[in-house]
């Protein structure tokens, strides 16, 4: 059944979907007066919606039930934007489907943006989240430095680590991460890593320095490596 997104809470009687929903429900699924649907909103609730009015701009609904859904994880992602936006929208989608809470933008001393299309960002996610039925649309924040987010965010996880390419000692992240019920803070750093001042500071304010492997990842893919090791847990 077709998903669609809504970002406020409909009313009891008839509610209207976006312009822009409208328009993919009407003319491009050709989607007909009387047709069923279900409607997320991003924070856990699946509505089962009605079309009353087919309008290709403004299309009216009513809900005939409800099913909320509790969130899969508590992970937060803070990870150095990428210098591609397709591998940095890929990550937010894959993370999306993966049930991901919270993505942080953070920047390093490597990292090679500064700056992201957070509109661009916060559609990918809504479409990931409505193809792959997560209900729970992520947190997206945008870029703050790394010292401040670690002094700011940091202080508010207990479980908290930083993936760090050049410490084979450490454990593996396996070994480390708690039950998914549990809030996780996890870092990742730019193409050329955290320096070792970054990673200084960060195991000064608590974070745990976790390898990933023997391979050196991209820092999408480590992003999305550390979403689906979380989700099995």
């Amino acid at each position: 059944m077709n998903v669609f997104y809504l970002d406020t809470t409909p009313d009891s009687d008839i509610s209207e979907l976006s312009e822009e929903e409208s328009k993919h429900a009407v003319r491009v699924l050709r989607m007909q007066t009387g047709d069923d649907f279900l409607l997320a909103d991003g924070k856990g609730n699946c509505y089962s919606a009605r079309l009353v009015n087919a309008h290709p701009k403004r299309s009216s609904f009513t809900i005939t039930g409800v099913t909320t859904h509790l969130r899969q994880s508590e992970l937060h992602i803070a990870i150095c934007p990428t210098k591609n936006s397709d591998r940095l929208e890929w990550f937010i989608e894959k993370a999306t489907e993966l049930g991901v809470a919270r993505i942080s933008f953070i920047h390093c001393s490597r990292s090679e943006r500064t700056k992201i299309n957070m509109e661009r960002c916060i559609k990918t996610a809504v479409s990931a989240m409505k193809q792959s039925k997560q209900w729970w649309l992520p947190e997206i924040h945008d870029v703050s430095s790394f010292i401040t987010f670690c002094t700011a965010q940091g202080a508010l996880y207990q479980s908290k680590y930083i993936a760090w390419c050049e410490t084979p000692q450490t454990k593996h992240i396996t070994h480390e991460l708690p039950h998914t019920s549990t809030p996780v803070l996890v870092l990742i750093g730019p193409e050329g890593d955290f320096t070792q001042q970054e990673t200084i500071f960060a195991t000064e304010a608590g974070f745990i320095p976790v390898s990933l492997g023997g391979s050196i990842l991209r820092t999408e893919t480590a992003g999305v490596y550390i979403c689906a090791l979380l989700r099995e847990k």
